[in-house]
């Protein structure tokens, strides 16, 4: 009777495994690009058993620099009968998402965009109505890469600069949805006779350190060392999401010249954004201010004033009135013939809109 129990035992068991191993997995999922979250879900299921067999799929998405898992689902039972079944999202919804970071650092949307990084995507298939028994689990390498990385927009390729304290703009890259938490890492360095400029980037100490910001533009700070003029300077943008680098532009170079502009021309500065709240950066100017408002308000035109914040007092040295447009305006200050705004002093352009918000922007002049 006992040899009997333990035959049956091991017989039961021998079924068990047996069903377990007649489930296969093949994943289709991309494994690099843009990439949103029904396209975890393409996957083929094989059953080889003559049974139909009801199972769940389960994944975890971990982050490959910290071994962390940033996403866990859970879908719906899916239902096998024998052969190969071609899965999507839709036939396996609906799908219980948790995530391991914040809220505010992902698209909670479950069609929403995975965010930029490198995973590696851990599927394991359970039984659903056996005691969650695991039937079968694969991995696959996941890279969510942007389209387009940074693009570098100022000062241009091979351009030659008046200023040894330049303003650096980029264009951010896309699609922007792809990242939910998108800041920027700047490095310039010098570029040494008969260096390549990818050559200087990755081997020379960069003259600015540690710098980061969250802006499409940086200004080359006046309390730093100036750049010396005939060298060769090269520049790179690196985007980071969340901390992390998940994009490079590619690597532009200048000059600072003491070229001397001609009497009369207006020295062509970048357009800077002006903001709610004072911060340390400090645009740079010659003979007119460019500036960039978004016009939320509706307003047809405000009133600025331009105070010298070096001077006793923040005596108004310049005020006006600007025309507006809804929505984004690129402006055009004047300071051309104003006498009382000197070179190498710093102004701040202030002006209140119609919702009583104050906006702002700091800037030196080059004349």
């Amino acid at each position: 009777m006992f040899r009997n129990r333990i035959l049956f035992c091991l017989l039961l068991l021998g079924v068990m495994y047996t069903s377990h191993a007649q489930i296969s997995m093949t994943l289709q999922v991309p494994p690099a690009g843009v990439l949103v979250k029904n396209q975890l879900w393409n996957l083929v299921l094989v059953n080889a058993g003559n049974t139909t067999q009801l199972v769940r799929v389960n994944l975890v998405l971990l982050d490959v620099q910290t071994n962390q898992p940033v996403m866990n689902a859970t879908t719906a039972p899916v239902s096998l009968s024998k052969g190969a079944r071609q899965l999507q999202a839709r036939d396996v919804s609906p799908v219980q998402y948790t995530y391991s970071i914040p809220a505010a650092k992902v698209d909670m949307d479950p069609n929403g965009m995975l965010p930029a990084g490198r995973y590696l995507a851990c599927y394991t298939v359970v039984s659903a109505d056996k005691g969650n028994f695991t039937l079968v689990e694969n991995c696959i390498p996941v890279n969510v890469d942007p389209l387009s990385p940074p693009l570098l927009n100022t000062p241009a390729n091979e351009d030659n600069l008046i200023t040894p304290y330049p303003q650096f703009t980029w264009l951010p890259p896309t699609p922007i949805g792809l990242f939910n938490d998108l800041g920027y890492a700047i490095a310039i360095v010098e570029v040494l006779p008969g260096q390549g400029k990818a050559d200087a980037i990755q081997q020379n100490i960069p003259l600015n350190a540690s710098v980061y910001t969250k802006d499409l533009f940086w200004n080359y700070p006046a309390s730093t060392r100036s750049l010396d003029t005939g060298k060769v300077y090269a520049w790179r943008v690196v985007a980071m999401n969340s901390g992390k680098p998940v994009a490079l532009s590619d690597i532009w170079t200048f000059r600072v010249t003491k070229t001397i502009p001609e009497p009369g021309k207006v020295i062509e500065t970048p357009f800077v954004e002006v903001k709610r709240a004072q911060d340390a950066v400090i645009a740079t100017a010659g003979n007119v201010l460019r500036i960039t408002y978004d016009n939320a308000a509706a307003d047809s035109a405000v009133k600025y004033t331009i105070t010298g914040i070096e001077e006793a007092g923040n005596p108004v040295v310049q005020e006006g009135d600007l025309a507006l447009r809804f929505g984004p305006n690129q402006l055009q200050v004047p300071l051309r013939n104003n006498r009382k705004i000197q070179s190498g002093k710093v102004y701040l352009l202030k002006f209140t809109n119609s919702r009583n918000e104050t906006w702002t922007v700091k800037f030196t002049v080059n004349k």
